[in-house]
């Protein structure tokens, strides 16, 4: 998508770009979350399970990002590529389904800069501005960009109907330094600094349950379908209550006008001592978010150095990155207002919260490097090639601690509520050759091979693991330090790609490709089956999680056609891929009363495991009609279908009665069936106007409805 059509649709995030594009979805919703703290890409429909998991790389001018939301930074790109299907063999691990490249706009030899404002509905707006030009003429030139948005939330708290919820803010900086001190050799340096600071998440309660408050007053009305029978949607196999709570089954009704979104967000003072309270958070106060809402400091830079050697046709290439992003968000998970539930624990004195309320935090900070080293191959001659070496050095941290028990219950903060830090390294080798032995015929051979080294740490508490454990686990037994680092595994992959591609007609090619990936999650390892009080050992026992998971598996297959016809009236590309997609991760979870504790004290523990396969298909058409100048119609189109063959987790049986079976044939969730794109434009030049233009012009995007993630509302 080139940057006049990013304009022209008023794209000002990587929300709204994927909402143009067919065959991908985002969400930003997890772990009783929906805000900016994370954003997950869902390509061609696979999902990861898993916060900690992404199956779709993230680059800026092809050097990876921790966060996908790191590219709603970028100001003015030139364009933004979206490449559907495997890249492990190019990009590396993450690329399982596909990858996103934001590229950037590199100065001119001229000064110059340029000015971009839009206003929008609930006081929104969005500045841009840049500055470029020569340092050195010729030798070395800079731009500079910044960036203001601010975005209103769309909808009323019904707790509070002064406070609108889903309000945003980003500021940002950029600034690029580009040397080129001959005509071989290019350096380019870049580096962005951005800040985000929102407000309460727009999120509301799909309760199966009706919540009263002390006073009978109904807070939250029941949606399950059924309140006392066993049938909640007729005509659904395994719907029904199985002698068990009731749970929202088939499609999710709409929320309750009367009662839904609304939010507890009052902060009174003993909700803000324990924000301002640094124990055990990898976030400091000070840069820790106030309140209900999100704030979020990210950095990024890195650089790229191209040489020519000569007349030789070889380039060598370096690419460095560094990454770090802090982010601290606080959500009441209640979802509805509490406010009339009487907390029994608070007094005049103790400074306790009037009201049950469940304030959550959840925090991280990530940081990488990484490095690539590259030399290409092409003389114009029948084989071309590449060839290049990877490091990449994943850190994170995170907390997610319980306000409640602190704010409503006045429980002090354990060191049970310090997660375990999280390190991947990566290291890979990396080619391809490419081969033309006719006009018509090109043979592209890739292949990766990739070592991924996982590190295990335990948690606050430490951990004893004995030797029954240990063996049945495939870890080391002994006794550990809290937060320290006792065990590593290495995962070996060897990811290979074939494309052929052949031209039918000087305009028109057909293609076909082959292609292997693997992906290994920085969560591979189930810190709290170890690492946790009794409660949340035996919490992660009853999930049936292992120590250890293996890497998920895919093999893909894709052809298609695409070329000119109709003397460039008509620009088509058609493409059908199918996959197999093995030893899927899938996040467990459940909620339970950790009577380890004193008070015992309601809690979740959550892990992942190799619990899933499910086969992808689909069909993708993006065409561009040109019936004359000044006329276009731009139509894009997506059929991704996904098909579980396997599922199974504990959890859910237990609220549902459904077990793996019945998980057979459903699709996987989060990410659209269909969807489409239309867009009709007219343009033309302004007359009497040196190199102004007007144009005309309507988007209409469509996706069908999501599939909801398993046991987050109910079945899938």
């Amino acid at each position: 998508m080139p940057s006049e059509e990013i304009g022209q649709r008023g794209i000002i995030s990587l929300t709204d770009l994927i909402d143009a594009t067919p065959g991908i979805n985002v969400t930003g919703n997890n772990s009783g979350r929906n805000d900016r703290s994370f954003q997950q890409i869902s390509l061609r429909g696979f999902t990861p399970s898993t916060t900690d998991s992404t199956l779709t790389a993230t680059f800026i001018d092809g050097v990876p990002v921790s966060s996908a939301s790191a590219l709603n930074s970028i100001t003015d790109p030139p364009r933004v590529e979206v490449l559907k299907g495997p890249q492990n063999a190019y990009f590396g691990r993450n690329a399982f389904a596909g990858a996103v490249n934001v590229v950037n706009q590199t100065p001119k030899s001229d000064f110059g800069g340029s000015m971009n404002a839009s206003v929008f509905s609930r006081h929104g707006y969005d500045v841009q501005g840049s500055l470029e030009g020569p340092i050195a003429r010729d030798i070395l030139s800079f731009r500079i960009s910044g960036r203001a948005l601010e975005r209103g939330g769309s909808y009323r708290n019904r707790a509070n109907p002064n406070e609108r919820l889903g309000d945003q803010s980003t500021r940002t900086v950029t600034g690029m330094l580009m040397f080129t001190p001959s005509s071989q050799l290019t350096m380019k340096v870049f580096g962005l600094y951005s800040e985000d600071n929102d407000g309460p998440a727009a999120q509301g309660m799909l309760s199966a349950y009706e919540v009263r408050s002390n006073n009978g007053v109904v807070n939250i009305p029941a949606l399950s379908g059924n309140t006392n029978g066993t049938i909640i949607v007729p005509g659904l196999s395994n719907c029904t209550l199985n002698g068990v709570n009731p749970f929202i089954c088939g499609q999710a009704p709409a929320l309750p006008a009367a009662f839904s979104p609304a939010r507890n967000t009052y902060i009174d003072a003993r909700t803000a001592a324990v924000l301002a309270d640094g124990l055990f958070r990898p976030v400091s106060p000070s840069d820790d978010v106030q309140g209900y809402g999100l704030k979020r400091k990210y950095l990024h830079a890195h650089a790229n150095i191209d040489y020519e050697l000569g007349d030789t046709g070889i380039t060598l290439s370096s690419l460095t990155g560094v990454n770090d992003e802090k982010w601290s968000q606080m959500s009441e998970l209640d979802n509805y207002d509490s406010s009339s539930l009487i907390n029994t624990a608070a007094t005049p004195t103790n400074g306790l919260l009037p009201y049950y309320n469940f304030p959550f935090a959840i925090e991280r900070h990530n940081n990488d490097f990484s490095q690539e080293l590259r030399a290409s191959f092409d003389n114009g001659s029948m084989i071309s090639g590449m060839i290049g070496l990877n490091y990449m050095d994943t850190k994170v941290k995170r907390d997610l601690f319980n306000a409640y028990g602190e704010a409503v219950l006045g429980l002090a903060r354990g060191a049970g509520t310090a997660s375990a830090p999280q390190r991947v390294e990566t290291k890979g080798i990396f080619g391809s050759v490419n081969i033309k032995p006719t006009d018509a015929l090109e043979i592209s051979l890739e292949g990766r091979y990739q070592r991924d080294k996982v590190f295990g740490f335990t948690g606050g508490l430490g951990a004893t693991i004995s030797a029954a454990a240990a063996a049945e686990n495939g870890v080391p037994a002994g006794t550990y330090a809290p937060l320290t680092q006792f065990f590593s595994k290495n995962y070996d992959n060897f990811m290979p790609r074939v494309i052929v591609n052949y031209k039918i007609t000087p305009e028109i090619m057909a293609y076909a490709s082959w292609s292997k990936a693997a992906n290994v999650s920085i969560s591979s390892f189930n810190a709290r089956l170890f690492s946790g009080t009794a409660g949340e050992i035996a919490a992660s026992q009853s999930l049936g999680l292992r120590g250890i998971t293996v890497p998920e598996k895919l093999t893909n297959y894709e052809i298609g056609l695409k070329g000119r016809a109709f003397d460039n009236k008509l620009i088509f590309a058609l493409s059908a891929y199918y996959g197999d997609w093995k030893n899927q991760y899938n996040t467990r979870s459940v909620f339970f009363v950790d009577n380890s504790l004193n008070p015992p004290l309601s809690s979740t523990v959550t892990g992942i495991a190799n619990s899933g396969r499910t086969k992808v298909k689909g069909i993708e058409l993006d065409t561009t009609i040109l019936p004359m100048e000044g006329v276009s119609l731009t139509f894009s189109g997506a059929y991704n279908d996904t098909n579980i063959r396997s599922f199974n987790d504990p959890a859910i049986t237990r609220v549902t009665g459904v077990t793996g079976d019945g998980f057979k044939g459903n699709s996987l969730p989060l990410t659209s069936k269909y969807s489409f794109a239309i867009t009709p434009e007219f343009s033309g030049d302004i007359p009497g106007r040196d190199n102004a233009t007007w144009f005309i012009r309507s988007d209409v995007n469509y996706k069908s409805r999501w599939p909801k993630r398993p046991g987050s509302i109910g079945r899938t």
